[in-house]
């Protein structure tokens, strides 16, 4: 994988914002030296034995149909409060301490990262990093953009965090209820994708919150930049990736995967970006100074 001179360019600028998803949070590991974090498919399921055996066939069936904001929807209903103790239980109290991806992500030294992820990994990582001087939003933060106007870096958690469980974005009633009462952060959202350059890790093309975006972007700025997607090899057909690219305004970067070396290779490419921007920013500052 050859990562894009532009991409590079616009990291070591400071013009790109890092958008990462459940895929970095997986490769933590709880306290107990073996607990790790669960994609969204292995909570839900996880969910089902707490279900009686109508509600449980009705939420597999959704699942299998890969409906899994509504199988989210038909549990939390179920399970009433149960269901925030059921979230804390399964993202907060393992205890995930960060892994080297973490670092590396730190390490690209960008002003601005977005993520969905309301575990705390990242954060209590970053913050401790950066000896607290990360600021750490959630979506529903009304000064989201004085803080992004600032100075220091801003981590913005886009569907909430697990220390705030009642603003947790995790169903379909969850995203249409967010969208319409903070308009204000999902503008904000759109106006980062038309003045910086998104590279997003850890994510996946099916993810509903994502598609949305970039489809809105896409279609309503048709001669805007497009963005960067990492993801693993042999995911998508030649054709299929295609569509997605011009679908979503986006240039896809696959790295090597297989059963064997599974994500393995991601971190060694993350290393090689890193190299490639901290030397541009080394050439940034020499020609700076001439």
């Amino acid at each position: 994988m050859i990562w894009n001179e532009k991409l590079i360019q616009d990291i070591a600028r400071r013009r790109a914002v890092l958008f990462f998803g459940a895929g970095v949070s997986m490769n933590s590991i709880g306290r107990d030296g073996n607990t790790r974090p669960k994609s969204w498919v292995q909570f839900l399921t996880g969910a089902l034995d707490r279900l009686d055996a109508k509600d449980k066939k009705i939420t597999k069936d959704l699942i299998k149909k890969n409906d899994l904001l509504t199988a989210c929807e038909v549990i939390r209903r179920v399970l009433g409060e149960d269901f925030i103790e059921l979230v804390k239980n399964e993202f907060q109290t393992p205890g995930y301490g960060h892994t080297k991806i973490h670092e590396l992500l730190w390490q690209l030294d960008l002003r601005i990262t977005i993520t969905p992820n309301f575990d705390n990994i990242y954060d209590s990582y970053v913050s401790t990093a950066s000896q607290s001087t990360v600021t750490i939003k959630n979506y529903t933060h009304d000064d989201i953009a004085d803080a992004i106007r600032g100075n220091a870096p801003v981590l913005i958690k886009s569907h909430g965090s697990v220390t705030e469980p009642n603003n947790l974005i995790f169903t379909r009633v969850d995203y249409a209820k967010a969208r319409n009462s903070h308009r204000d952060f999902y503008e904000l959202l759109d106006s980062l994708l038309r003045t910086h350059t998104f590279i997003f890790i850890g994510c996946g093309l099916d993810d509903p919150d994502i598609r949305l975006l970039l489809e809105d972007y896409c279609f309503r700025h048709k001669h805007a930049q497009k963005h960067y997607f990492v993801l693993p090899s042999k995911r998508y057909s030649a054709l299929v990736k295609q569509v997605y690219e011009d679908s979503l305004k986006l240039k896809i970067f696959e790295y090597k995967y297989s059963e064997t070396t599974k994500h393995e290779n991601l971190l060694d490419e993350l290393e090689l970006l890193v190299t490639a921007v901290n030397q541009k920013r080394i050439e940034i500052s020499t020609s700076q100074q001439w």
